[in-house]
């Protein structure tokens, strides 16, 4: 049901078309998986490099279609799997969503996938990618809570429920 559901919402939100429409313009072969995804082997466009990406339902890949259907690439298939489900929910929105989320994780991490919440949520190792290495500036960051650069702060719940323990106890 989840399937269907899945390949009806990105066609009707047109991104399954947009996908078809540019399998047909890289000249590629097309297989379909049993759960309605189309894989499409033989992508011949300069655009984008990655060796497999994902518009609606459509998996494009540089390889012939058996390659990413093998047994043994299983994990990069679910991996584009999940961002079909993303196209599902987010329709075309997911295109500047997913270049926003680009930015900042080159931002935060010199790349454009080791960071991006899309290929995150998708399983970045099932897809190729690292785990990603902060830079030095968005690593300090994330250890110091904000407004608080330069000065030592006490974690107010951690008192709290200090005190609180040490009443209790008093009153036993």
């Amino acid at each position: 049901m989840r399937q269907r559901t899945r390949t009806t919402l990105t066609w009707l939100n047109g991104t399954t078309p947009a996908g078809l429409a540019l399998a047909v313009l890289a000249r590629t072969t097309r297989r379909r998986t049993p759960d309605g995804i189309v894989v499409a082997g033989g992508y011949r466009l300069p655009v984008p490099r990655q060796r497999c990406f994902t518009v609606g339902s459509v998996v494009l890949t540089r390889r012939p279609p058996e390659w990413l259907l093998h047994p043994d690439r299983a994990d990069l298939l679910d991996h584009e799997r999940r961002h079909t489900d993303q196209y599902a929910l987010l329709g075309p929105l997911f295109w500047p969503a997913y270049w926003l989320a680009c930015g900042w994780s080159y931002a935060l991490t010199g790349t454009y996938g080791c960071g991006n919440v899309f290929e995150r949520r998708a399983g970045l190792a099932a897809g190729g990618y690292p785990e990603p290495v902060l830079r030095p500036w968005a690593a300090a960051m994330l250890r110091r809570p904000p407004g608080t650069a330069g000065r030592t702060v006490r974690c107010r719940a951690a008192s709290w429920s200090r005190r609180r323990r040490r009443g209790s106890r008093a009153a036993r």
